[in-house]
């Protein structure tokens, strides 16, 4: 009498192992879709503002794939499951206009679509509680990496000063709240959008502060990007142990040392007699 469920419960595990094959192949699929679609930024008939064009239908046509894989659970894909690909969408349009050779810049075309399978993976197994030891760490791996190249695009491409700042804001904002809401305990959506805000506000305020003393300060544009990013990831990990009221005397000692190597970076490119 015990053997028919026996049975039923072996075929039940082997249509979940198969439906999960099939996601993964879905993602996979997508992410070749979207590598082609970004291999299209280095056509020579394209402009740049067709670039940038080409790079939010990027976004448009990754977003329904992200919905169909991600969707199945009570909680409803919410936007930071989208920007990761939003991001690495603006450092790949910046980055075909930058980088001359083709070789190189597939490399990243390449990077970007194992990022995106990636990211969104593991997103899937957070939805469902199915998170392991160094998901974490993966995750928050990609988010700066995605976050460092669209600094690095924004401030070596020659947009307009106060485009430039906003285009700074925007992207500080959207990584934050997804920081906020996935990396760790997640915060609510309403409080991580105002948390974000403030982290967009001081970061922003940050590059303000460079461009405005342009006239004193030698900045590059690799060593104004990293600049961006410290202040970055000393500002969302206040807020983040803040909330969590998880400050430890390592945690005061790890961004007390970016804050120091942030400082020095500001101090060393004054040059006053410029």
């Amino acid at each position: 009498m015990k053997l028919p469920p026996l049975l039923t419960e072996k075929i039940v595990q082997a249509d979940s192992a198969a439906r999960s094959e099939r996601d993964r192949s879905f993602l996979i699929f997508a992410g070749v879709v979207l590598m082609a679609i970004a291999l299209g930024f280095k056509s020579e008939l394209l402009g740049p503002g067709q670039v940038w064009a080409l790079a939010l239908g990027l976004v448009v046509i990754a977003a329904p794939a992200l919905l169909g894989y991600l969707r199945g659970t009570a909680e409803f894909p919410r936007i930071e499951h989208y920007i990761p690909v939003a991001l690495g969408a603006t450092t790949l349009a910046g980055l075909s206009l930058l980088v001359p050779e083709l070789w190189k810049y597939l490399v990243l075309t390449l990077v970007f679509g194992a990022g995106f399978i990636i990211a969104a993976r593991l997103d899937y197994l957070r939805l469902r509680e199915e998170e392991k030891r160094g998901h974490l760490v993966l995750q928050e791996t990609i988010l700066v990496l995605v976050l460092a190249g669209a600094y690095l695009v924004i401030v070596t491409l020659p947009f307009n000063p106060i485009l430039r700042l906003l285009w700074i804001f925007t992207i500080t904002f959207l990584a934050s709240y997804r920081s906020l809401r996935i990396n760790g305990t997640p915060i609510a959506p309403r409080r991580a959008f105002i948390f974000a805000l403030f982290v967009g506000q001081v970061v922003t305020f940050l590059a303000w502060a460079i461009t405005a003393l342009s006239l004193y300060l030698v900045v590059n544009e690799g060593t104004f990007a990293v600049m961006l990013l410290f202040a970055w990831y000393i500002n969302r990990g206040l807020v983040r142990h803040t909330v969590e009221d998880s400050f430890t005397r390592n945690v005061v000692l790890e961004y007390g040392a970016f804050a120091i190597v942030l400082i020095y970076l500001f101090v060393s490119s004054y040059q006053p007699g410029r």
